[in-house]
């Protein structure tokens, strides 16, 4: 039986992506919140970059505790632990009661949990599908995630009119509520072989983070890999600079920062669809560096555009192949290592990744200090420099593929 029609995947992607819909949910209602409360794009960017400052440093350890015990086990602990922060996240919203400060509690336990988690939830794809259905995987995740990412703000702005209309804060912990409900079914069903399950007894193996770090900074292409990784940071930099390009460069409010959003995520579905049909084109680090070029001219054209349509098209394009990128970089990721090490590798891409929370904090700072044209115009150009450098310095890079 095909594993991509198994119950198993079913429940996977399920779980996974109705957590991260609470992920969709929460950038559109808090940043929201926290521009109309504060009228800061830099508070806007620091406050949703909070989780990432802890997933930066849990990642690597989540990644060894994937590579020791069982991947599904810590998958549903840590759906649990979610369900409840977001839970009191959205009870001392709804209450009024010191709600900033309590987001900020809530974030901090929200990015532990994730750091536990992420690498156990991406490699379960790999223990689900096997590399054979890796590509596609992945890609039906990312268009699910994308297609909710379209969908979820627009939903949520019809009911959103106003951030005095607090119950819908409970729509993040409804979602994860469900997933946790995947998870735990997922649990049940997914039987794991003994090497799975059993990853902590073995003898004789270095499974600590240490050892991952330098097995990665000895693969070129590992490397490489990373630092191509961290220059989400500079995407990271332009969020918190959207919800004010909508409301003063646009004009268009709520609902057309929903719109932008859910432009943005449209785009990446579609990539999402076209990244197994055309795997052969994609999968290798030519479509890395022109994806990233692409996506970085679309970027500029943004920060210059007036026009709400023009707007809407230029995310649609930048979405599309930002998509891609990323995800080839993760499968390339997932696919190099050996065995042992595939959980610590993940890991580390998923602590380089957290530099966006960086840049939601540089850009909300830099958007105050230089402006917003300025700013996006420094996110655009400096990741297209580090791919062309790294590009140009690694023949091993310039022929990897998968």
């Amino acid at each position: 039986m095909n594993p991509l029609l198994s119950k198993n995947f079913f429940l996977l992607i399920t779980a996974n992506c109705l957590a991260f819909c609470g992920w969709v949910f929460r950038n559109y209602l808090i940043n929201w919140y926290i521009l109309e409360k504060t009228n800061s794009t830099f508070m806007v960017g620091l406050i949703a970059a909070i989780p990432t400052f802890f997933v930066i440093f849990i990642s690597p350890l989540g990644g060894q505790l994937a590579d020791k015990f069982s991947r599904k086990k810590l998958f549903l602990i840590a759906r649990i632990i979610s369900f409840i922060f977001f839970l009191f996240a959205a009870i001392f919203i709804h209450a009024n009661f010191y709600p900033i400060f309590f987001i900020i509690l809530c974030f901090s336990g929200i990015g532990v949990t994730a750091g536990l988690e992420v690498t156990a939830s991406r490699n379960l794809i790999l223990d689900v599908v096997g590399f054979k259905y890796l590509t596609w995987g992945n890609s039906i995740t990312e268009f699910i995630n994308a297609f909710l990412s379209t969908t979820g703000p627009l939903v949520i702005a019809i009911f959103f009119t106003s951030i005095s209309n607090t119950i819908i804060f409970f729509s993040m912990p409804a979602v994860h509520l469900i997933s946790v409900a995947a998870a735990f079914m997922l649990f049940i069903y997914l039987k794991e072989t003994k090497n799975d399950s059993d990853k902590g007894l073995e003898k004789g193996v270095d499974k600590s983070i240490k050892e991952g770090i330098v097995y990665s900074y000895k693969s070129v292409n590992i490397r490489i890999l990373l630092i191509l990784a961290f220059t989400i940071l500079f995407w990271g930099a332009t969020q918190p600079l959207i919800p004010k390009i909508a409301r003063d460069t646009l004009g268009s409010g709520a609902s057309g920062y929903a719109t932008l959003l859910s432009s943005e995520a449209f785009g990446a579905m579609i990539g999402s669809i076209a990244l197994p049909l055309f795997a052969k084109i994609f999968r290798n680090s030519k479509s890395i560096v022109a994806c990233i070029i692409i996506y970085s001219i679309v970027l500029f054209f943004f920060s210059l555009s007036t026009s709400i349509y023009l707007s809407i098209l230029l995310l649609i394009i930048g979405g599309f192949f930002h998509i891609i990128w990323f995800t080839v970089v993760l499968i390339l990721l997932q696919t190099i290592p050996d065995d042992d090490h595939k959980g610590r590798v993940v890991g580390l891409f998923f602590t380089v990744i957290q530099a966006y929370g960086l840049g939601f904090i540089l850009g909300g700072l830099l958007g105050e200090s230089i402006g917003i044209v300025a700013t996006i115009t420094i996110a655009a150009i400096i990741p297209v420099i580090v791919h062309l450098v790294c590009y140009g310095a690694s023949k091993d890079f310039r022929t990897l593929k998968s």
